[in-house]
């Protein structure tokens, strides 16, 4: 906890967004114990638990189902609530427009390149991250597209995912982070100077 509460403290990055890369993480791991100490650290420092909420559903998009499932699990072991999260899609009929909407302002001038990759590996599967991963779950206006894009670019670091995290990384810029945020949600996701430097040259 000691070591959560130090890095909670750097600054260069809101504490609430450096809790939510963390929870992200913590979930992909699979890592329980992480994931009850940062809900009650979230708690303490007066994060939203709206927002954790969010960050776990954008979490299925890298984590998966299973790991999701566990990760809201602990959530409610460790912050439970009566009150139920209300319904926060956008009409299914939205979908595909937003998503690709969306889509197209993080890709910018390669959004084509990318549709076009997409469409060759399988034409159902481009439909798919665009309706579903970009239109039901990215383009929940829950949460700003910044910060999502700052949460991706977050757990795509702690994967290892290097040109889906260059591209996430540039559509946070896009949206209004600062480099220093940028840098920051690098360091906590690798806690490794060397590479965060590294990434950060590729994000132009």
């Amino acid at each position: 906890m000691t070591a959560l509460r130090e890095l909670l403290a750097r600054p260069g990055l809101a504490v609430r967004l450096r809790v939510l890369v963390l929870v992200k993480i913590a979930a992909w791991r699979g890592d329980s114990v992480q994931l009850g100490a940062l809900y009650d650290l979230a708690r303490e420092h007066l994060v939203a638990r709206a927002d954790v909420e969010e960050t776990l559903l954008q979490a299925v998009l890298f984590c998966g189902f299973p790991r999701v499932v566990t990760a809201f699990q602990e959530l409610v072991e460790h912050w439970p609530t009566e009150s139920p999260p209300p319904h926060g899609c956008r009409p299914r009929e939205d979908w595909p427009r937003a998503g690709r909407e969306l889509f197209d302002a993080i890709y910018d001038r390669n959004a084509p390149a990318v549709h076009a990759m997409l469409n060759g590996f399988h034409p159902d599967f481009h439909d798919f991250v665009l309706e579903s991963a970009y239109g039901r779950v990215l383009s929940r206006q829950a949460m700003a597209p910044r910060d999502r894009e700052l949460l991706a670019t977050g757990i795509l670091a702690a994967m290892e995912q290097v040109p889906q995290l260059v591209a996430h990384a540039r559509g946070a810029l896009r949206f209004g982070a600062d480099r220093d945020e940028l840098r920051e949600t690098l360091w906590t996701a690798l806690g490794d100077g060397h590479v965060v430097d590294e990434y950060l040259r590729r994000i132009r």
